[in-house]
């Protein structure tokens, strides 16, 4: 479920791993409990990884409100978050470097298709991720290596839908400029 949610941006499939994974860890069959207490862990690791100006609302990043986000973040915050995700625990974020893929459930298969339609385009990619909300706008973070061992981290926030991609595209050329 954890695969499927990052590649497809799939905020049931998050609230649905927040819910259960929370519960469980509290040792209770409240859900609702157990996504409450998941969001508090995930602020509580964002402090201890450093991470000043992030704070979650909730487990997805979708608006709360037409006036609240979801959750507040920098392009720093961002970038150190998956630094630490790709040396601590790379395979989380594994599913989103492929265009798509085949998430097994019980008796079926699902082909997940990526939201980041640059997935494909982007050689020595190591892990992508996309987001939009009404008050946050296009977001996209990916990593890639450059040449071998000359990894990059190019976040983009506050661009458009579309545009967001194309932002990518600028700033990659750009790491190519400077290699």
């Amino acid at each position: 479920l954890l695969d499927f949610s990052l590649i497809v941006s799939s905020n049931d499939g998050a609230r649905s791993v927040a819910s259960v994974v929370g519960a469980t860890l509290l040792n209770t069959p409240d859900f609702t409990l157990g996504r409450a207490d998941f969001i508090k862990q995930m602020n509580l690791e964002a402090q201890k990884l450093g991470l000043a100006q992030t704070y979650f609302v909730n487990e997805n990043g979708l608006d709360e409100t037409p006036s609240q986000s979801g959750g507040y973040g920098s392009a720093d915050d961002v970038t150190k978050l998956l630094q630490y995700i790709l040396i601590n625990q790379p395979s989380i974020l594994e599913p989103t470097k492929y265009s798509s893929l085949q998430v097994s459930s019980f008796s079926k298969t699902h082909t997940a298709i990526n939201t980041d339609i640059l997935a494909d385009t982007i050689p020595g990619l190591l892990a992508s991720k996309t987001g939009y909300t009404d008050l946050a706008g296009g977001n996209l973070a990916v990593t890639f290596d450059s040449s071998i061992g000359h990894p990059f981290i190019i976040v983009v926030l506050g661009s458009t839908q579309d545009g967001r991609f194309s932002d990518m595209q600028i700033g990659r050329a750009s790491c190519r400029e400077r290699v």
